[in-house]
């Protein structure tokens, strides 16, 4: 295995474990994946850094200030789900993939005689910059139907819950741009939650699920 492979690959590594989603397994098949036509790339080399490296990032966690903005940004993300807006966590990686996803839910949820106002989320590229130079997290959002009048309140509210969790968002109000956390300091380690759908669920079926409605099981268990 060449060079310039093995610093593509820890290129890949160093960000994917910042993000602090995956584990050992899960970093381990998405980036063989992204090798997957390389003939000689050493499967033992790369076990053996993923390990080195959670473990460095894990010591490092030990002295992070608490709660880190990643806690706090969850706090918030769990009140707006409270408030029926369904807010997703690395959704994806484009903006498309966020905004899909977020429907994706909310027609499920639909289903189970919950009617969500809308979403927000940030997605892989957000993350990207979060943990780059810039320290700069964007927040998708939108109403269910498109509503104008609507999606402004949402804003608004999403703005509201951040602010009231310590952060310093920014909106210049147009529909067209989003959210912007600026100076956030990312700081998460792998901890197997499951930040997106089952939290999402939970939350909204315990506090919103109207007493006539018969709970099935949600789709998400099956995957």
């Amino acid at each position: 295995m060449n060079q310039n492979i093995k610093e593509e690959a820890i290129e890949q590594l160093e960000k994917d474990i910042l993000f602090g989603f995956e584990n050992a397994e899960d970093l381990f098949e998405s980036i063989s994946e992204m090798f997957y036509d390389t003939e000689d790339f050493d499967e033992e080399w790369l076990k053996k850094e993923i390990l080195i490296r959670i473990e460095k990032h894990y010591a490092e966690s030990v002295n992070w200030e608490k709660p880190t903005d990643f806690d706090r940004l969850v706090k918030a993300f769990d009140q707006l789900n409270k408030d029926k807006i369904v807010s997703l966590h690395r959704a994806g990686y484009t903006r498309q993939d966020g905004e899909s996803d977020c429907l994706e839910i909310i027609d499920e949820l639909k289903t189970l005689g919950i009617t969500a106002k809308g979403y927000c989320y940030y997605h892989t590229q957000d993350l990207e910059r979060a943990i780059g130079e810039e320290k700069t997290l964007f927040i998708g959002f939108d109403s269910y139907n498109q509503d104008e009048k609507l999606t402004i309140e949402i804003a608004n509210k999403i703005i509201d819950v951040l602010t009231k969790n310590g952060f310093n968002p920014k909106w210049n109000g147009s529909l067209d741009t989003r959210i912007q956390i600026s100076d956030i300091n990312w700081k998460k380690t792998v901890d197997n939650i499951d930040f997106n759908y089952d939290r999402i669920f939970k939350i909204m079926e315990s506090l919103n699920k109207p007493k006539s409605v018969i709970s099935k099981k949600p789709f998400w268990k099956f995957w």
